[in-house]
């Protein structure tokens, strides 16, 4: 009798989330790139010291392992009838070596979480409440996008900007999303806890005319969490596709007035081409920086990717910066001009599950 009553606890231990998984869904993902990289430095004077270095993203010039694609994630999916769903998501960020040469400097899980939040999704949309980029992110849109050669990290798109840029990630956010035909729609509000009047805000239109995939973006997050008083991002973009090519092409604005009383204005010019033969991506990126009150950047990149498949990239190319500075003597005081300019040639390898 003993025996049987085990046997149906057992079978019933079992059903449990035999029967969860009908309507339910657990989906583990992740995401690891390492790559090698030699970078050079001119007009530096000789202090920045050229060599090879392995990390996994940052830009030519700047062997750090930030402003990567490496992640590790859980998703669920829980279909609750009549097209509606929810969300859960928990994304981790880490890196595979230390951010500097610190000895207390380790790789791993200690650089940061991505995703984190809750949702609904039905036929009114999808909405998402917790840790999240905000709707202004177009990151994905560089195909050099978080490798050494991406502009974002060589002065040609804006970065992470604290969430408010492409990429970085922002708490206690609010995201709505939905398609009304051609026209998609994404809003965030993100709260400030110390003072809700402090609120940030951001939104994204994107415009699926054909070939082409127009969209503009904003972002607002003065006074949020002691930024500056104005802290405004705004975007427009084009990405066009047709046979083995690609054109991506985005205009940023960045405003600042911050509390010193000082303001700045910066503006990025970012174009990107691809043309696909085979499993081969071949990519040429031009962009540049425009800044009131700071030197103007100019970049490049040209790159190969080779998808072995649609979860295992390799990549090799060549980035560049140049950065037109004021040269200054020992005293500090400006003698004149000169070019800062970084070289990274490498490559590295990603892979998706």
């Amino acid at each position: 009798m003993k025996k049987q009553i085990l046997a149906v606890a057992v079978a019933g231990a079992f059903a449990v989330p035999a029967f969860a998984a009908a309507d339910s869904s657990v989906t583990l993902f992740g995401q690891l790139q390492t790559q090698i990289v030699h970078h050079s430095a001119s007009g530096d004077g000789g202090t920045f010291e050229s060599g090879f270095r392995q990390h996994d993203a940052g830009g030519a010039g700047s062997p750090a392992d930030g402003a990567g694609p490496n992640r590790l994630g859980v998703m669920v999916n829980h279909d609750l009838g009549n097209g509606l769903s929810a969300l859960a998501k928990f994304e981790g960020d880490f890196q595979t070596g230390a951010a500097s040469t610190s000895i207390a400097d380790t790789g791993g899980f200690n650089s940061g979480n991505r995703d984190i939040y809750v949702g609904l999704d039905g036929n009114f949309g999808q909405v998402i409440a917790g840790r999240m980029t905000s709707s202004y992110n177009t990151a994905g849109k560089d195909p050099l996008n978080a490798t050494f050669m991406q502009g974002r990290a060589n002065g040609a798109r804006l970065g992470g900007d604290g969430g408010f840029g492409n990429g970085g990630y922002v708490d206690r956010g609010v995201r709505y999303s939905n398609s009304f035909g051609i026209v998609s729609l994404d809003v965030g509000m993100f709260l400030d806890n110390a003072d809700d009047s402090d609120t940030a805000w951001s939104a994204r239109l994107n415009f699926d005319v054909g070939p082409v995939d127009l969209y503009v973006a904003h972002a607002d997050a003065g006074d949020y969490e002691f930024r500056d008083s104005r802290s405004r991002n705004t975007k427009i973009g084009a990405d066009w596709s047709h046979g083995p090519f690609r054109l991506v092409g985005e205009v940023e604005d960045l405003s600042r007035d911050r509390v010193d009383g000082d303001s700045v204005d910066v503006n990025t010019y970012f174009l990107s081409g691809t043309y696909t033969m085979g499993r081969n991506d071949f990519v040429l990126n031009l962009g540049h920086s425009r800044r009131d009150n700071n030197p103007n950047t100019d970049y490049a990149a040209i790159a190969v990717k080779h998808n072995f498949s649609n979860r295992v990239m390799a990549f090799a190319g060549v980035g560049y910066n140049s950065t037109e500075d004021s040269n200054l003597d020992s005293d500090g005081n400006v003698v004149g001009d000169r070019s800062l300019s970084f070289t990274g040639v490498g490559g590295g390898m990603r892979v998706s599950f």
